[in-house]
Formats: structure tokens, sequence, C-alpha cells
């Protein structure tokens, strides 16, 4: 019975111990950074233009199915997708008469962006089509192609940055193919794209959006890793990344035992980080390129232990800033040299200076100054000074980018 009641006051004392421990602080839960969204559904009965827009993408998609992951097509693999694409094509033209609001559905990295298959095949039908309107010289049908195409492409780059990327290369795809022959359009073929390109620009969102829907992707890379960690499993992201983040694995693996004190600020600095860069790019967006200093960026240790996933998952903003102020700059552009042909054609003379436009078509992005000008007779130059903010006298190279920065026609 002694040894009975000693075994029983030890399990009684085990008990409180157990019970004192589970009593004491739990360690910190996982926060959920970035829930799963639901997919977008689209409703044919939409007034909003993206409704419209993804089910074209779906029906291009399918309807071009064994091209989807081409990317160097024959002159007939271009017919046979541009008659494949026709009711897909059809649909978008509607739609883009409606406003448009970009629905975002944030997704992790490396998933597969919903409808960019499709749209970059309607991209692509829209270049092939203004090509081939040009060469045949049915500019009526190429100037409303470039409008159509300027118009979708900035109503899709109102998502996260592969969103924007794709939207503002439609826009490039269908300038490079209209630029060559604007000297030979008529005044009201001029007219008609000045005023359409005008429409198109003014519809496009402004890049604070994309900013914020990149954070939301920022914030499901974060919760990628974080599950990662909670399952002990970086198959996924090590098989993407490969060696650029195994020193970012192994700090976690190593951080596993003290995952109650060390873990929470790991994951907390990782969102931190998101947001600064987030807010940054906001500022940034706001200001002409030469007005983005350094002071700017956010203060960022080279020491945290999260840097090599930020390098991968955080770095797309940058870019499609870049991208947005080249598209932006060229637009402008085309607008003013459109305007600027008409009036030769009308007045046999090109305006003296940029005086009779609005002061924001003139603004170059890169300097916040208005674009450089100079005329003679019927005779006329227009360039941004480009990323060195310098005036080359319109000198550029190869891709019409640096030192100035120009249409995609050579001189002008």
């Amino acid at each position: 019975m002694h040894g009975c009641g000693r075994l029983k006051w030890v399990h009684w004392v085990g008990l409180g111990l157990l019970l004192a421990g589970c009593s004491a602080s739990p360690p910190p839960s996982y926060p959920a950074w970035a829930p799963a969204e639901k997919p977008f559904a689209p409703a044919e009965s939409s007034s909003n233009a993206f409704d419209g827009y993804t089910i074209a993408a779906r029906m291009a998609e399918d309807a071009t199915e064994k091209y989807n992951n081409r990317v160097y097509f024959t002159p007939g693999q271009r017919l046979q997708v541009v008659k494949a694409c026709g009711p897909a094509l059809a649909l978008v033209r509607r739609s883009s008469a409606k406003h448009c609001d970009f629905r975002f559905v944030s997704q992790p990295p490396f998933a597969l962006s919903p409808n960019h298959i499709g749209w970059r095949m309607i991209r692509n039908s829209l270049a092939w089509q203004i090509d081939s309107n040009v060469a045949a010289k049915n500019f009526d049908v190429a100037v409303s192609l470039t409008i159509l195409a300027s118009k979708v492409g900035f109503d899709l780059s109102g998502g996260a940055a592969k969103d924007a990327d794709l939207g503002l290369q439609m826009v490039d795809d269908a300038r490079r193919a209209i630029t060559p022959v604007l000297p030979d359009l008529s005044p009201n073929q001029l007219s008609a794209l000045t005023s359409g390109l005008k429409a198109a620009l003014e519809r496009k969102p402004d890049f604070t959006q994309v900013v914020e829907n990149e954070r939301l992707n920022m914030l499901q890379a974060v919760q990628m890793v974080q599950d990662c960690y909670q399952k002990d499993d970086f198959t996924v992201i090590r098989t993407a990344l490969g060696n650029e983040v195994r020193d970012a694995i192994d700090f976690l693996k190593q951080i596993k035992r003290d995952d109650a004190k060390k873990r929470p600020a790991y994951f907390e600095g990782f969102v931190e980080e998101a947001n600064a860069i987030c807010e940054s790019m906001r500022k940034k967006a706001s200001l002409p390129m030469v007005k983005r200093t350094e002071d700017l960026d956010p203060v960022l240790a080279e020491s945290r232990p999260w840097r090599r996933f930020s390098k991968q998952f955080f770095e797309a903003l940058g870019p499609a800033l870049e991208k947005e102020d080249a598209c932006i700059a060229r637009t402008r552009l085309l607008i003013l040299t459109s305007e600027i042909y008409r009036q030769i054609k009308v007045a046999k003379q090109a305006p003296k200076n940029l005086g009779g436009f609005s002061r924001d078509l003139t603004l170059d992005p890169y300097t916040g100054q208005p674009f450089k000008y100079r005329s003679n007779g019927t005779e006329f130059y227009l360039y941004s000074a480009g990323a060195n903010f310098q005036d080359d006298q319109g000198a550029t190279d190869s891709t019409f980018s640096s030192p100035d920065l120009t249409l995609e026609t050579g001189r002008r």
C-alpha cells in the first residue's frame, strides 16, 4: 500500500507539472498572411469589361490549345491563330466599350497566372492583324486595331506586376506595328488615331494599383515559405529556385527547434520588408524617374535571414515601373507625333513648339519636363531624354531606348 501510495503521489506530481506546463503561455500561432482566394468567376452579363476579357481569354486558350506553348510562329500558324481567336477578339472589342475594373486575385509563387495564355494569344492576334493590314495599306482597320489593343492593354495593366507586363506589351506591340506608316495616314486617320489613343491612355489604372496587388502576391510568397516551414518540406521552393535559396532554407531548418522564440520575428520581419518595399514604390511611382533617389529606398539589413527569399519574390515592381515609364513615354510620343503629322498634312508645316498640347501629354516621365522637340518646316524631331535625363539630340540605339528614348522609327 505504501508503494502504491508513493506511485499515486508521483502520478499526481507529474500530472501537476504537466498541467502547469499546459497553463504556461502557448507558443505563438502562425498568422495567415495570405489565405487562399477563390478564382474570379466572370459573368457574361456583367457591365465590367474585365468579365468579358476573362471569358475571351478562356475562349482563346481553348481555341489555340495546340499553340499555347509556342514562342515562334510561322506565317501560316499566325493566320490559324488569328482565325481561331476570331470569336474571342469579337468579345474583346464589345467588352472594351465598357468601363474596366481589374478583378485581381492573388496567387502563390510559381502558379500559372490565370488568363495569361489566352490574353497572350489575343495580344499576338491583334499585333499580327495590325501588321497585315499595314502591309495591305488597310489603314482604317490598322488604326482601329491599334486603338483597341492599346485600350485593352492599358485595362489589363491594372493587376499585379506580371499582368502589367502583359498589358503594356500589348500596347507596345500595337504601337510598333503602326508607327512606321504614320506619314502615310490621311488627316482623318491620324485624327482618329490621336483621339483613340488619348482615350485609351486615360483608362490606364494608376501604378499604385499594381503596387497593392503585387503586395498581396508578396504575402502569398511569405505564406508559402511559412507553410513549407511548418511542414518542414521545402521541396517545391528548392525545385523552383535551386541553390539561390539554399542558405535561406538552411537557416529556417536551424531555427525549427527554437520555433516559439525565433519564428515569429522571422516571418514578421519578412512581411515588414514586403510592406516597406511597396511603400517605397508608391512614392517612386508618383515621381518622374529623375527624382526617384536612393533616399526613397527602404533601409534593409544585409544580414536579414530571409534576404534570398525576398530577392526572388519581392523584386518584380522595379522592372514593372521601368516598363511603364517607357510605355507611357512612347504612347505620349505616338499621340503627339500623330497629331503633328496631321497638322503637317493640313497646314504644310509642323508646329513650332508643343505649346498647343496639354501639359500632361507633353510630360516626359523620365525628367518631369516637356519632351524634347524642334522643327523646321515639315521636318521635326520629338523624343524623350531617357534614363540618363540628358538631351542627346535624339541619338538612340537599336532598341530606340538609349541615350534618348524615341518611337521605334529611327530618327524621329
